[in-house]
This record gives structure tokens, C-alpha cells and sequence, in this order.
């Protein structure tokens, strides 16, 4: 990227002193909230962690064959019938299947910015990652639009990618991809509906991925519409390679 590491390029939407005033002030009105309420897992509610050894137990995590391009646990199958009728734009890993107790803490997440739920949820996706061959030079969270991160004051996605960087050493850009379009929500469309709802409603200045193998970050993988949005965004601006990991898979 022209010798600049993308944390130093200039922010594309809340501009950085603002997420790192946010970033502060959630960390501390979490400190405090744990003082007045002791952590229990998101999972069933036992007190002593915010994910206990039960609920892991309890996760369906993708394991192999699985599909090279989307994922997909392939089962008896030999390859998957959707990646074989449209080739994806991307490859894309997810951690386990969301249901049950995982897509509690999902929805947990998207919902209250905590910290450690997030950390141990970066800690599964670093594990992913080193299991895979990618070798990504950035790490980029699916953005929020700006009415949503508006109203939540975060983007869950951000949390999960911020926690991932740091794992992986590898530089963080949450500014370089933005929402160009508000969208109306996925939930309760088909894929064909998903995937014209975020047609071109992501974006970046001309080149901010020049020569990148970007890795992007998100929560939950339904259809692969979003992702394959926020892939070709950055394909578009001179990403080298794009690869996708979510924790859970719908």
C-alpha cells in the first residue's frame, strides 16, 4: 500500500480519535459493570467465565472435508453442488455451526461490545486461520453502516478482527472499507435477495488495498452475499487476494 501500513493511511467514516474515545469508554463501563455483576457465561449463565467449558463442548466446529471455496462441511458429498454451480469470490472459513449456545453469545455480541466474549472469539479464528494455507497481509472487518454503528456505538465484527490482528501480528485497516449504501437487513431473505441487497454497497478509495492479501472478518456467515460485497470492494481497488473468516456459519 504505497509503503504505508493501512492504520497509518487516513481513516475512511468515524474518524480514529472518536473509535479509540468509544474503545475506552466501553472498556471501562465493562470494568465497572463486572464489579456490580460477576461474569457468567453467555452460553447457560454459570458464574466464573464468560464461556465455560460446557458450552465449548457444546460447539458443532466445522471439520474437515469441507468444501475449499465456502467451507462448507461436504460430508458424503464430493464437492459442494453450490460452489460448483457459481464459483465464490472468495475462500471463506467459519468456526462452528451457529446454533445453540454459539449463536447465543453471537447474538450476545452484537449487541453489548464485551471484550473477553470477543478475545476468546478471536482466539478461535487465529486457531482457524494458522490451520489454513492463507497468507493475509491485512486484517479487515466487515464495516458497519453508519446509522447502525450509530445506534450500537460498535461494530462486533471490528471487535473479533481487532483481537484476530493482534494474534496474528499483521496490521488492522477498519477505516479502509466503508458502507456506501445504507441497506435494508439480510434477515428473512433468500440468497438471490441478500446478494442484490448488498451489490455494490461497500467501497474503498481508489488503490487502498494495492497489493494486499486481505483477510476479512465478520460474525456470522448466512449466504456469503456480505462477504462476497465486501470482497469485490476491495478486489476492485487492488487487493491481491481476499479471504474471509467468520465464527459462525448459519
Amino acid at each position: 500500500m504505497d509503503g504505508v501500513l493501512p492504520e497509518q493511511r487516513p481513516p475512511v467514516g468515524p474518524r480514529r480519535g472518536n473509535r479509540a474515545t468509544i474503545h475506552a469508554i466501553q472498556s471501562w463501563l465493562a470494568d465497572g459493570l463486572e464489579l456490580l455483576f460477576p461474569i457468567q457465561c453467555v452460553g447457560c449463565g454459570k458464574p466464573g467465565s464468560i464461556w465455560c467449558s460446557d458450552c465449548d463442548a457444546s460447539l458443532e466446529r466445522s471439520v474437515e472435508p469441507f468444501c475449499s471455496a465456502c467451507g462448507l462441511a461436504l460430508g458424503a458429498w464430493t464437492a459442494c453442488p453450490a460452489c460448483r454451480r457459481k464459483k465464490p469470490v472468495l475462500p471463506v472459513r467459519s468456526y462452528a455451526r451457529y446454533t445453540g449456545r454459539l449463536a447465543q453469545a453471537l447474538l450476545h455480541l452484537k449487541y453489548r461490545p464485551d471484550q473477553k466474549l470477543a478475545s476468546v472469539m478471536s482466539d478461535w479464528l487465529s486457531g482457524l486461520y494458522r490451520r489454513s494455507e492463507w497468507r493475509a497481509s491485512v486484517v479487515v472487518p466487515v464495516p458497519l453502516s453508519r446509522n447502525r454503528f450509530q445506534q450500537r456505538g460498535f461494530n462486533q465484527a471490528e471487535l473479533l478482527a481487532r483481537g484476530l490482528a493482534v494474534r496474528l501480528e499483521l496490521p488492522l485497516a477498519a477505516g479502509l472499507l466503508r458502507r456506501a449504501r445504507e441497506t435494508r437487513s439480510q434477515v428473512g431473505l433468500d440468497p438471490s435477495e441478500r446478494a442484490q441487497n448488498v451489490r455494490d454497497a461497500f467501497a474503498a478509495e481508489r488503490g487502498a488495498f494495492a497489493g494486499e492479501a486481505v483477510l476479512l472478518v465478520d460474525d456470522l456467515y448466512t449466504t456469503g452475499a456480505t462477504l462476497a460485497a465486501c470482497a469485490r470492494a476491495a478486489l476492485t481497488n487492488g487487493a491481491g487476494r481476499v479471504f474471509g473468516l467468520t465464527v459462525g456459519r448459519a
